[in-house]
């Protein structure tokens, strides 16, 4: 069978570097069945015409980003190159990934060959609400600088444009034939959007770093370190962790925590919120205590999270966190919140100890607690690793994802 990616970026040689990554992962692999021919298209920049390129028996069309999106469509050009691409590749189904897809609902239009599938990544609408949570007014206000004024890209603009997207993410909803998704909780956001078409369940593939490493109780843990991949949107709760950490270092001076994940310039030319954090930092006496590791590779985030105490997790919402399963796979103590589709993924005091969102106090007292007890710690570990094996994250989810797609097939032949 062809199978169309239309996806967020052209697969190549280069390491992602980062947590929470997996289609490149999925894409290797699904490449090595047999039955199987992939493509792939999505935006490049950096171009004026359409790109063909092979990676891995990968087929990719890279488009030019051209004009604006109105109403839910890109430019007819625009309109016009995909097309050709599918007619051309002909595919059996056309796989979209994520509600978020930049092509928004091209691929939903138009009489183009292919059973149409949409992946559900993150629910926008829920993402619309949490993107101030755990913020005050004051919060908000001390998070715009030069760079908010000239790009407006404020935290109010930011949870605008969530909630204009949500509005497309409705439409897009509404058109797929087939939609997969990786939680029970994503599937409770979106069936009130359409309950009518058939829905199949999956999980997202680990990396083969997270596969064949050492498990954590294989080292030594005296230094005090938590880590944490919470960066990036506010929704991701560092603001929570760093208030934590506060409470954290009152026991164990010398604590530190490593934050994973490009941050760029930190003037006032910098990103808001990262102005925002760096502050919150200095007023609470953390400068010596952070270390911010920037983008790193899978083997990288493996070490880190080896050489760790605590994983911690202060998420608002998550529909799936790859990110926790990675830290499980390893077998890091995790502390994670009652967020979306985590505790699908985790059984509080079993395989992690959870915390309400928001609650810093808690969140401080549960990773105070794994760098005292660590018989508790290695409990978690070892009940972690067995969760994680169990769910399957490797071969298993490349399996799934081939039966889904011959069942697709098959439903209306």
């Amino acid at each position: 069978m062809k199978v169309l990616w239309v996806s967020s970026r052209i697969y190549d040689e280069v390491d992602e570097k980062q947590s929470g990554v997996w289609q490149k992962a999925l894409a290797e692999k699904l490449v090595g069945h047999e039955d199987l021919i992939l493509g792939n298209i999505s935006y490049q920049d950096g171009i004026n015409e359409v790109t063909y390129s092979v990676y891995k028996n990968i087929h990719q069309w890279g488009i030019p980003r051209k004009g604006k999106v109105k109403n839910g469509m890109p430019p007819e050009k625009v309109c016009r190159w995909f097309r050709e691409i599918v007619k051309k590749f002909n595919p059996d189904i056309i796989h979209v990934w994520g509600s978020e897809n930049p092509f928004k609902l091209l691929p939903f239009r138009y009489n183009m060959p292919g059973k149409k599938v949409l992946a559900i990544q993150g629910v926008l609408s829920s993402i619309e609400n949490t993107i101030l949570m755990g913020l005050s007014l004051k919060d908000v206000f001390s998070t715009i600088g030069l760079r908010e004024i000239l790009t407006k890209s404020s935290l109010w603009s930011i949870r605008r444009s969530f909630c204009n997207e949500s509005k497309v993410e409705k439409k897009i909803i509404k058109s797929a034939e087939y939609i997969i998704t990786q939680s029970e909780w994503t599937e409770s956001q979106i069936k009130i959007i359409n309950a009518k078409v058939p829905y199949y369940r999956t999980i997202r593939i680990l990396r083969d770093p997270f596969l064949e490493c050492k498990d954590w109780l294989s080292f030594d843990h005296k230094k005090n370190v938590v880590y944490t991949a919470s960066w990036g949107y506010s929704l991701k709760g560092l603001h929570v962790l760093i208030k934590a950490m506060a409470i954290v270092k009152s026991d164990f001076p010398d604590v530190e925590l490593r934050i994973a994940g490009t941050i760029g310039r930190r003037d006032m030319l910098g990103d808001g919120y990262l102005r925002f954090i760096l502050k919150k930092v200095k007023d609470l006496g953390l400068d010596n205590n952070i270390v911010w590791l920037g983008g790193i590779s899978a083997e990288d985030i493996v070490k880190n999270l080896q050489e760790a105490s605590v994983f911690a997790h202060a998420s608002f919402v998550e529909s799936y966190s790859v990110a926790v399963a990675e830290a499980m796979s390893v077998g890091t103590p995790s502390v994670v919140t009652f967020a979306g589709a985590i505790p699908e993924m985790a059984d509080n005091n079993i395989e992690a100890l959870f915390f309400t969102i928001g609650d810093y106090k808690r969140c401080a007292h549960l990773i105070t607690k794994l760098l005292i007890d660590k018989k508790l710690s290695a409990e978690i570990s070892e009940n972690a690793v067995k969760r994680s094996r169990e769910r399957g994250r490797g071969g298993e989810v490349v399996a799934s994802q081939v039966e889904i797609y011959n069942q697709i097939l098959n439903r209306y032949p």
